[in-house]
């Protein structure tokens, strides 16, 4: 019915375009704790998931590999969500979104990939940028903090590709999901736990931002990328974000009023180039 849906770098773009609300929503939930909103969101994406998905939930036990990928999907967004309440809307995500940088240093390191130079120069710059980034910004006191933050869940989100790869070779695209979705709910209730935050503090009107987390940024966006990580790459997939900080900071300056420094443009050019050149000589 719908033919272009069958076009994967369609997808790759409905995807992109699902993903890059989730920075302004944590924005207008400014009093809530990161974890708290990141709970909900994986929470109650996983029942969605549950839902779509019930007839195979007797048939399928999950194994060891898509726990550890929930746990490192919990971290991701846990991390994710705080960069945006330190940082800006246009660092977070452009830090948040480098995961292909590290996509590509495991598979030189561990899995044996031949050595490019064009690669290792990208790799290069996109870290480069990222040393920009964290360093020279002016956003806030706590804006370095929040960008270190942000690379730290761009390598849980490099670990969840990188296991989902190989994990959908064989698993269902929902039964994989539901699964990695409620383990990262249960990882950052733990999370949530150490940092003594109540998960049930929250408003009557934040429960529909939730619901919108889960269903467009994560149902949507997310599950798109697990859906074509068992054809694509696990690094094309990973690059597909990069696009975020692009569409985030439009609309961080249009709803909030954010501007895009000098420090903030010339750091993220750099950074993408980079990632650019790991995308287009090492995949």
């Amino acid at each position: 019915m719908y033919p272009f849906l069958k076009n994967k770098y369609v997808m790759l773009f409905i995807a992109l375009l699902a993903v890059s609300s989730s920075a302004w929503v944590v924005r207008l939930l400014p009093d809530l704790s990161s974890t708290t909103i990141a709970f909900w969101r994986m929470f109650l994406a996983s029942i969605m998931a549950f839902t779509v998905s019930y007839k195979t939930i007797l048939t399928f036990v999950p194994n060891k590999k898509i726990l550890v990928a929930g746990l490192f999907l919990g971290f991701h967004f846990a991390l994710f969500f705080r960069s945006v309440q330190l940082t800006s809307i246009a660092e977070a995500a452009l830090l948040g979104t480098i995961s292909p940088v590290f996509t590509e240093i495991y598979s030189l390191l561990f899995q044996k990939k031949s050595f490019s130079l064009r690669v290792f120069f990208g790799l290069f710059l996109a870290l480069f940028g990222a040393f920009i980034l964290i360093n020279q910004s002016s956003f806030s006191s706590t804006s370095t903090t929040g960008n270190l933050l942000a690379v730290l869940c761009s390598i849980a989100m490099a670990a969840v590709l990188l296991i989902g790869k190989d994990v959908r070779k064989k698993v269902g695209l929902f039964e994989y999901s539901r699964w990695i979705f409620l383990y990262a709910s249960v990882c950052l209730f733990i999370i949530s736990y150490f940092e003594n935050v109540s998960v049930l503090e929250f408003q009557n009107k934040d429960f529909g931002w939730f619901v919108f987390l889960a269903a467009i940024p994560t149902m949507v966006g997310h599950n798109i990328f697990y859906f074509l990580v068992k054809s694509l790459s696990a690094t094309t997939v990973a690059a597909v974000p990069l696009g975020e900080p692009v569409i985030s900071s439009i609309g961080a300056f249009f709803f909030f009023g954010e501007p895009v420094d000098a420090f903030v443009f010339f750091g993220g050019f750099i950074t993408l180039l980079g990632v650019y050149f790991v995308i287009k000589y090492g995949d």
